[in-house]
């Protein structure tokens, strides 16, 4: 079996998903209640962009999985 991976840290998309930038309807349910709690919680001065950015990438590492369908439509080839 293929080693499943997620897109580099790096990648600019990260950021645009939880900014809103990227206005993608997830196929994923858990990643959209968390990218919008992520979102709440940035507008209200609890989280940063950088520090969502990094919990977004560990929960989808996590889940590399589950969240390939959603990955791929976003990042496209990595």
């Amino acid at each position: 079996m293929a080693n499943i991976t997620i897109p580099p840290k790096t990648r600019i998309e990260w950021a645009k998903l939880i900014s809103g930038e990227i206005d993608y309807k997830f196929k994923n349910y858990v990643l959209q209640i968390r990218i919008y709690q992520m979102r709440k919680d940035i507008s209200m001065g609890k989280l940063t962009l950088n520090a969502a950015v990094d919990q977004l990438y560990e929960l989808c590492q996590k889940y590399s999985l589950a969240v390939q369908v959603d990955c791929k439509a976003i990042f496209g080839k990595w």
